[in-house]
């Protein structure tokens, strides 16, 4: 049960904090973002409140505004304790988790940054999705070409499951 919480945790921590969606934001599946939004919000919202009545709430702040890594475990573990004695409170969160998963897009990225100087040859490449019927697919994104570059067939498949 730990283990879950600890997941959990650590999950509602990462969308939380700015700086992780950042990373993930950048115009990439923007309308699946768009709906997971809410959520996000939501479980902000929610951590925020229980922080707050704790008397706790400038972990949330201070984990915000300086992300490492020791302010994330402490926000963290606060959250987990907080699961731990409320069963409400871990199941919301538990739930709103698996509401911003599954609605958050794959995102499948080959050859991102690429820098070429020299001569560069890339074989047959195939990107395949099963089953995630909001999957971002992309190839050569930020390409720096500086020589000669030849990439071979180029197959994106994306089979969601209906």
């Amino acid at each position: 049960m730990i283990e879950l919480l600890s997941m959990v945790a650590g999950v509602v921590t990462t969308i939380i904090l700015p700086k992780a969606l950042e990373k993930v934001g950048e115009k990439v599946g923007e309308t699946a973002w768009d709906k997971s939004g809410e959520a996000v919000q939501t479980v902000r919202e929610t951590v925020q409140a229980k922080l707050q009545a704790a008397g706790t709430d400038g972990l949330l702040t201070r984990a915000e505004v300086n992300p490492t890594e020791a302010n994330t475990q402490v926000l963290q573990a606060e959250i987990i304790t907080h699961m731990q004695q409320d069963q409400d409170f871990a199941t919301k969160l538990q739930e709103l988790v698996q509401q911003i998963q599954s609605q958050s897009p794959t995102v499948q990225v080959i050859l991102d940054e690429l820098r070429v100087r020299g001569k560069v040859e890339i074989g047959n490449v195939k990107q395949a999705n099963e089953g995630q019927n909001n999957a971002q697919q992309t190839f050569g994104k930020n390409l720096q070409i500086g020589g000669d570059f030849k990439a071979g067939d180029v197959t994106q498949e994306n089979r969601s499951s209906k």
